[in-house]
């Protein structure tokens, strides 16, 4: 059989949307919240870290973590689609989980420039702060360019690149130990080349699928990052992010 240490849950219906008692958004059952549940309560983890690359906020999950804080939650998503009030900077948990939820509400338009500064200015500064034991992500791929529920820019090798990020924080933080479960897209032409994208990056292949969309949607114009999702990005260091290391700090002084 052999050690497997990344893994994709290829799922249909999508899941952070559903809260504890009720479906919403697609969603009946939020897989990533019953497995970062599992991780914690039946395998004794201490801390899981869930990122959620949906185009749309992962409220459901966030309502199942926001008082705990043995899961850190990242949402990078398009600010003010479904749900729309949802997701904001100032979203950042409570009691116990407070400091452990952390929101990039990147303005519509946003591509490249926009979702790489907000990697590595905070979703991977964020994961090395709270070193997770099991890295999950709520893998949607409704922020590509042709999806009809957004209005990003993103291209299949953006999805590529967002997967190495987390596959390489997993390998630096914890063994490896990345699950992802499949999310949204609506796009029935451009969702298979970003979820194969993604895919190829875990699995360490490339297939001979090639998409020819790229060069036409990587060249576009405004796919740098723009001054406008610059200043999200700094509300999100100077605020969650900054509080997330005072609460790790304080804790690993206890």
């Amino acid at each position: 059989a052999g050690v497997v240490r990344a893994a994709y849950a290829l799922v249909r219906p999508p899941g952070h949307h559903a809260e504890r008692g009720e479906g919403a958004g697609f969603c009946i059952f939020n897989n990533v919240a019953v497995a970062a549940a599992a991780a914690v309560h039946q395998h004794g983890l201490q801390r899981v870290a869930v990122v959620d690359i949906d185009v749309h906020h992962g409220n459901g999950t966030q309502h199942m973590f926001e008082e705990d804080d043995h899961v850190l939650f990242i949402s990078i998503h398009q600010d003010s689609n479904y749900p729309i009030h949802s997701g904001y900077v100032s979203e950042v948990g409570k009691g116990a989980g407070e400091g452990y939820t952390i929101n990039i509400p990147l303005p519509p338009g946003s591509g490249s420039g926009a979702y790489r500064a907000a990697f590595e200015r905070a979703v991977l500064p964020a994961l090395d702060v709270y070193a997770p034991q099991l890295v999950c992500v709520s893998a949607g791929y409704d922020a590509g360019f042709m999806d009809k529920l957004a209005a990003m820019i993103l291209s299949s090798e953006d999805f590529r690149w967002m997967a190495a990020q987390l596959q390489a924080a997993a390998d630096r933080l914890c063994q490896g130990r990345l699950l992802a479960t499949h999310e949204g897209g609506y796009s029935e032409l451009y969702v298979p080349f970003c979820g194969l994208a993604f895919l190829e990056q875990l699995a360490g292949v490339r297939t001979q699928v090639k998409d020819y969309f790229y060069n036409d949607v990587s060249n576009w114009g405004y796919q740098g990052l723009q001054p406008h999702q610059d200043a999200v990005i700094r509300q999100v260091e100077d605020g969650p992010l900054a509080l997330l290391r005072a609460k790790v700090a304080a804790r690993s002084e206890l």
